[in-house]
């Protein structure tokens, strides 16, 4: 009996190792740690090699494209809101209420493996003051009295 369920476990840890997925999302740089602010729909992969590495980046650049009108942060949600809203909104519900002049960055994991820059990111710096999706303001503006 025992040797039939380490013989079960073995199949088991050998398939999790090969299952193939492509994983999608979205994050900020917080202090000193990365977070999930958005996670797309898997991207349908075949193998978990360089081939498929390609394909999950491509897919995931384009999913995220899509899903933000190419990384606008000011781009209205089908739920009535800004991204820049979604993920203010996300990083309140964290504890993370403000957050000043930071790129949203997107991401890529094959496989199970680490996560990988995507080469895509917001095309506005994304500021977050209790919550709220606000635009930025540069401290040399801020000095100059402008507004």
């Amino acid at each position: 009996m025992q040797l039939l369920l380490l013989m079960l476990s073995s199949v088991a840890i050998a398939s999790a190792q090969t299952e193939e997925w492509c994983r999608c999302a979205a994050f900020v740089t917080y202090e000193r740690t990365e977070i999930m602010v958005y996670e797309a729909a898997e991207v349908p992969i075949t193998a978990c090699d360089a081939v498929a590495a390609e394909e999950c980046k491509a897919g995931c650049v384009a999913e995220l494209s899509t899903a933000s009108d190419n990384g606008d942060l000011w781009h209205i949600t089908k739920k009535g809101i800004t991204i820049g809203q979604y993920i203010c909104s996300y990083l309140a519900k964290q504890l993370f209420y403000y957050l000043h002049n930071h790129r949203v960055y997107g991401y890529y994991e094959v496989c199970g493996g680490a996560w990988q820059y995507a080469d895509i990111q917001s095309q506005q710096m994304l500021c977050c003051v209790a919550g709220k999706h606000e635009h930025c303001v540069s401290d040399e503006t801020m000095n100059s009295g402008e507004h």
